[in-house]
């Protein structure tokens, strides 16, 4: 569980996965990214909330977790995304030699 939770991000502050390995390469764009590794997770994703591609900016886990939802799914135009809002949901995790 050390993931945290982040400030900001199309569906709020939440922790984002890529769903292929692949998809991490067009992902993750920002200005420190492809300068670490891969960490490929087993999350359990729980009841899924599907969002359109602008998901919802002010999104929260309190504000899901009310709606009856453990976690989002959405498509931002280059691929599946799912987010969660509690690094509890993460089940394992382990580097991958890529």
């Amino acid at each position: 569980g050390g993931f945290k939770a982040g400030s900001g991000g199309w569906c709020g502050g939440g922790i984002y996965f890529a769903t292929t390995i692949a998809d991490t390469d067009q992902k993750a764009i920002g200005p420190h990214s492809h300068t670490g590794f891969i960490i490929v997770a087993t999350v359990d994703v729980g009841k899924v909330l599907h969002l359109n591609k602008t998901c919802d900016r002010s999104m929260t886990g309190k504000k899901l977790a009310g709606q009856g939802y453990d976690s989002i799914s959405f498509n931002p135009g280059d691929g599946d995304e799912y987010i969660i809002y509690s690094n509890d949901r993460v089940l394992s995790t382990k580097e991958d030699s890529q």
